[in-house]
């Protein structure tokens, strides 16, 4: 089965000169030939990821991704739950999950399914797409040979394409994406002080990355009561706010093992028990163990 440039993918080193990326990559390979998941964040195009591979009894939990995320399934089928359905992702279609909407993944037979996903961060949607609100909903499932075509292409690209035409070409799968999928979200019920204690606590949450935060300290940052918080938070966000400070601490997580930092210092920056904690639930989550993902990177970085 080929995956990402006839079985390899790149991560591509480089240093930023301005807020735009400009410099030549520096490319390095990692084997991409075998349905052993495999995780991949490039930090230097922003923290884009990658992951490709089988997961048979593998069931993510409900989540949401600072990015767009975009799937295609090269073998089997996914089960996605997302707003009170179930869709089903399987060859020749693209799966499509907007930015900061939370889902969850499942197997529908022992079999699993294998598949490529990148999610792009908002930030990027907006420089490559020229669309400044990313705050949009799509189909899960879409039908669009031209748009495949264009993502298959792109995942191909990391292989030994130059940075520029990889550019253009996340340019492609956006433009034509944004144009033809996406619409806007039905206006939600909320007043001015709810929206922006939802805004307080995530800003509070994202400032306690490695502590052990109350339900005290949000409603006093946030200044409206704890019940109400909560109910708010969820409806707003999708997720109460323990399990989004959760997801915001795995995603820290994945970028300090990224970038080769030991699985301790992980462990006690994102302020996990110890590190079978983090592990369990880093796998939960990721469909990775800490140390498989931290590896995967070392061995591209020769770190």
């Amino acid at each position: 089965m080929a995956f990402l440039g006839a079985g390899q993918i790149y991560l591509l080193t480089r240093q930023k000169t301005h807020d735009l990326f400009l410099t030549e990559p520096t490319i390095r390979p990692m084997d991409m030939s075998n349905d052993i998941p495999k995780g991949l964040r490039l930090n230097d195009l922003g923290g884009t990821e990658i992951v490709c591979g089988r997961f048979r009894n593998h069931r993510f939990p409900r989540h949401s991704h600072d990015g767009l995320m975009l799937s295609l399934v090269d073998d089997g089928t996914q089960g996605i739950r997302y707003r009170g359905e179930t869709h089903l992702g399987g060859r020749g279609v693209l799966i499509a999950m907007p930015p900061n909407e939370v889902h969850a993944g499942e197997p529908l037979d022992d079999n699993g399914w294998c598949y490529r996903t990148i999610t792009i961060p908002t930030a990027f949607v907006q420089c490559f797409s020229g669309v400044r609100n990313t705050h949009f909903l799509c189909a899960t499932v879409i039908e669009d040979d031209d748009l495949i075509d264009a993502l298959a292409m792109l995942f191909n690209l990391f292989g030994d394409a130059s940075l520029l035409e990889q550019e253009e070409a996340i340019m492609t799968v956006l433009g034509r994406f944004m144009a033809a999928h996406t619409n806007e979200p039905p206006p939600q019920n909320k007043t001015g002080t709810e929206a922006r204690a939802v805004r307080v606590c995530k800003a509070f949450l994202t400032s306690q990355t490695g502590q052990n935060v109350s339900l005290a300290n949000l409603e006093e940052v946030a200044g409206i009561d704890r019940f109400r918080l909560v109910r708010v938070f969820t409806r707003l966000v999708g997720l109460p706010p323990h399990a989004w400070h959760l997801q915001y601490r795995l995603r820290t997580a994945q970028d300090m093992l990224s970038r080769g930092h030991p699985i301790a210092e992980v462990t006690y920056s994102t302020g996990f028990a110890d590190q079978a904690h983090l592990s369990r639930t880093f796998k939960r989550l990721t469909g990775l163990t800490p140390g498989y993902y931290r590896r995967t990177h070392l061995a591209l970085l020769d770190i």
